[in-house]
């Protein structure tokens, strides 16, 4: 029991380090930024641009493929339910 204070103290001491006033900040001098209220400027973001024709392939290659996986996820759930039955059944003979 008397090693736990000692881990409180050190895991509060620990703590206490991470502060960011102790903590390395990225470069230079950036202890203004820990604390500022002042929102940064949002990057503006180039989304690729597709034909409608080229956006219902993809949304349909989507759909596709979670099927495909939807599909093989119930085998797979459904061959584990057969596979524990059967263990079931020749454990209890």
């Amino acid at each position: 029991m008397s090693g736990s204070i000692q881990d409180m103290n050190n895991r509060v001491n620990q703590n206490r380090s991470l502060k960011p006033s102790s903590r390395a900040k990225f470069r230079d001098s950036n202890r203004d930024n820990i604390y500022s209220d002042s929102v940064p400027a949002l990057t503006k973001l180039n989304f690729k641009t597709v034909s409608e024709i080229e956006l219902k392939k993809i949304k349909e290659r989507i759909k596709n493929r979670a099927l495909r996986d939807r599909t093989r996820e119930t085998y797979i759930y459904i061959f584990i339910v057969a596979a524990l039955l059967g263990l079931l059944i020749l454990l209890l003979k």
